[in-house]
């Protein structure tokens, strides 16, 4: 880099649509939302390159650059694995940069990462541009990570926050933006620390378990590891019954391990999910619970640093919800798909039509949850599948959209359910979403799936009951 980084020259009228602000400044980066928002540690002489995926803020690039008066401009692009994404990058910046722009290169890349393509580049220019990331709150530790390894100037342009930016639901967009975190932007043990110290908070992760001989030890060391860093003040076990060596294996490791139907029998007892984490509450008098599943075979501390860390570092975040890349294998024909095929055909076509204001969840069924505990005991828990949604419905229903985030934990490979055990998952949800929308004191409904079989010229009906019990917390009406 060359010369001192200075300003680049831009009129009153154009700057009445863009606003400047100083990556290395304490700003909030939502403050501007009417405005294209640029934030930069300077602009240096030499060389300008443009690293861009495509879309809203991609575009703000280009039209930023052209107000400079830049007339050349090379852009890169790390090559998208899905044909849609690929096009959104040629129709939103390939065929506008050559209309703008004297001279336009584009060199397409097979990088690992964005970082990896600035370590391999970085050193023919002297400032290099890029699109924030989708949400808010990644962009001051993605432009962190970009300066270790960059040493010129740094430019980074998010499009204007307008309702009018999408035909509907302008307000979860922003949502999405602000509230949707990276595991990896909590990596750093000691700030998360910090912010636990700070705020005097008590944190307890509890695994439940059920039958998991072949992951629980894994997910039990990877928990204690991040104990030991001082993260998490306890490490707690809820089984509910497990057939195999899970609870076994469990005992071998310093942790408290319970079975959810020996806590608090006053209060009888049900099988099920729900009620393992209805129970747990009782045993542990900590600040905020997070749960964490134990048949994840690819289990490390980001988890439980990405699932705490929003809790930790944002004081008016109430609840977390993690959400995964979940590749699964179906069997029959060796296709791999993704996971989350009840929330597809089922929860997020609910929730479009009922509650859209939660549509920006990209996996609403996740059981990777952190909840701060008063919130958690002022909340109905039904005792099945359902207690994912309903914890979800009842966090943003008690406490606003906003007290709400969510935070991409990486790839988890569970077990998947064959198409019956998710039909059945399917039907227990639905009776809670009934229930939820139709309100306490109305819960006449029927709990009885019929499956009508046929074959061979014949048929069969097949009867299974799923009793829906609701759980309430008796200091809480």
């Amino acid at each position: 880099m060359t010369g001192e980084p200075v300003w680049p020259q831009l009129d009153e009228a154009q700057l009445a649509d863009t606003a400047i602000i100083g990556l290395e400044e304490d700003a909030d980066f939502n403050c501007h939302g009417d405005k294209t928002l640029v934030m930069m540690n300077g602009w240096a002489e030499g060389p300008v390159a443009v690293v861009l995926r495509g879309g809203s803020n991609a575009q703000s690039v280009l039209e930023f650059l052209q107000q400079t008066g830049l007339r050349e401009i090379e852009i890169y692009h790390r090559e998208e694995k899905i044909p849609q994404l690929e096009e959104v990058f040629l129709s939103t910046v390939v065929a506008r940069a050559h209309h703008i722009f004297e001279n336009t290169n584009v060199y397409w890349r097979r990088d690992s990462s964005i970082y990896e393509l600035v370590k391999d580049i970085g050193t023919k220019y002297g400032t290099l541009v890029f699109g924030a990331p989708l949400a808010v709150s990644e962009i001051r530790h993605f432009y962190q990570k970009i300066k270790r390894i960059f040493t010129g100037s740094i430019i980074v342009v998010r499009a204007p926050l307008k309702e009018t930016e999408f035909v509907e639901g302008g307000e979860i967009y922003k949502w999405v933006r602000a509230r949707t975190f990276d595991g990896g932007d909590f990596s750093l043990a000691g700030v998360l620390h910090n912010y636990k110290k700070k705020r005097s908070l008590k944190i307890a992760v509890v695994l439940p378990t059920l039958n998991e001989e072949e992951t629980v030890g894994r997910v039990i060391q990877t928990a204690l590891e991040v104990k030991n860093v001082g993260l998490i003040d306890e490490v707690l076990l809820i089984d509910s019954g497990s057939a195999d060596r899970t609870v076994e294996i469990a005992r071998s490791y310093p942790i408290p391990v319970y079975q959810h139907r020996e806590i608090r029998p006053d209060l009888g007892r049900y099988r099920g999910k729900g009620e393992a984490m209805f129970k747990s509450a009782f045993v542990t008098d900590a600040d905020v619970i997070a749960w964490v599943d134990t048949d994840i075979a690819t289990i490390t501390p980001r988890f439980f640093y990405g699932l705490l860390g929003p809790i930790l570092a944002y004081p008016e975040i109430q609840f977390v919800k993690g959400y995964f890349i979940r590749p699964i294998v179906v069997e029959a024909s060796g296709m791999e798909l993704g996971g989350g095929r009840v929330t597809e055909l089922l929860v997020r076509p609910w929730i479009n039509a009922f509650v859209p204001e939660l549509s920006g969840y990209i996996q609403p069924l996740a059981g990777t949850v952190a909840i701060h505990s008063n919130l958690l005991r002022a909340m109905r828990i039904p005792t099945h599948y359902g207690v994912e949604i309903a914890m979800l419905l009842q966090a943003v229903a008690k406490s606003g959209l906003w007290s709400t985030c969510q935070v991409n934990l990486g790839e988890v490979i569970h077990r998947s359910k064959d198409v019956l055990g998710l039909s059945e998952m399917s039907f227990q949800i639905l009776q809670v979403l009934r229930e939820l929308q139709r309100g306490k004191g109305e819960t006449e409904q029927n709990n009885m799936l019929r499956r009508v079989f046929s074959s061979g010229g014949k048929f069969e009906i097949g009867i299974k009951r799923f009793p829906t019990h609701w759980r309430e917390y008796p200091d809480h009406d």
